[in-house]
């Protein structure tokens, strides 16, 4: 009984033992992280996200890390394997897929990603502005406008609202410009193909009267006279 009792002792204490690195590794790694030492934070958070019911901070910071050190492959790779894990910071893993496709010039991808951040939070403003100036980026104006709008109004004091309102008026003369050039291109494009079937048409009715004129010509012609095989000349 006696040696049973210490059997479940050492399980406690090698469990506890356990439970106690693993909160080192992810305490250690965050605050090496948090003190912008990302070369020695990265060893640690890689063992602490190995752990059972790892932190789902700990994937965060370590990805966060990777893209310090410009390993951006790396750090979607890790935010890729810890968003199907995540449950409280869903909305930060697509949003920093997000600002990593920005930075690899991937704009309609980080698009995608601030979307899928903000259907996990509809009220998360960075991903707005951020999903606002990937659109912008891919000339996708309409929709940016919308989300720069959308933004502000979560953010109404908001820094950068002076900068955002100066460049909703240029999008709106931008949109009109471009609504106003695009009638105009339309209309062109109706009136050169009218103008190109009265071509076809006009230069079908001549053919077709060229063709009625010769077989008008070619019906009032008579046989041609033969000569017969006695031809005689005067001698």
């Amino acid at each position: 009984m006696k040696a049973f009792r210490s059997f479940l002792a050492l399980v406690v204490l090698l469990s506890a033992g356990a439970a106690s690195a693993s909160a080192s590794s992810f305490d250690d790694g965050e605050r090496l992280f948090r003190d912008d030492k990302p070369a020695e934070a990265v060893p640690l958070l890689e063992k602490a996200v190995l752990e059972p019911g790892a932190d789902e901070r700990a994937w965060l910071y370590l990805a966060l890390s990777y893209q310090q050190l410009g390993r951006l492959d790396e750090a979607s790779a890790v935010l890729r394997k810890g968003v199907g894990q995540s449950v409280r910071f869903k909305s930060l893993f697509y949003y920093d897929l997000g600002n990593i496709f920005t930075l690899q010039g991937k704009n309609a991808f980080a698009a995608d990603m601030f979307t899928q951040a903000i259907g996990a939070d509809g009220a998360y403003a960075p991903a707005f502005l951020n999903r606002a100036n990937a659109r912008l980026a891919v000339k996708d104006y309409a929709d940016a406008k919308d989300d720069y709008r959308h933004y502000l109004d979560l953010e109404p004091a908001s820094a950068q609202r002076a900068s955002i309102e100066e460049l909703l008026r240029r999008l709106e003369a931008g949109i009109a410009d471009a609504e106003r050039a695009a009638a105009v291109a339309e209309a062109k494009k109706q009136a050169d193909e009218a103008a190109r079937k009265e071509l076809l048409d006009k230069m079908t009715a001549s053919l077709k009267a060229a063709a009625d004129e010769t077989t008008s010509l070619s019906a009032g012609a008579g046989d041609v006279q033969g000569y017969g095989d006695e031809l005689k000349l005067d001698e």
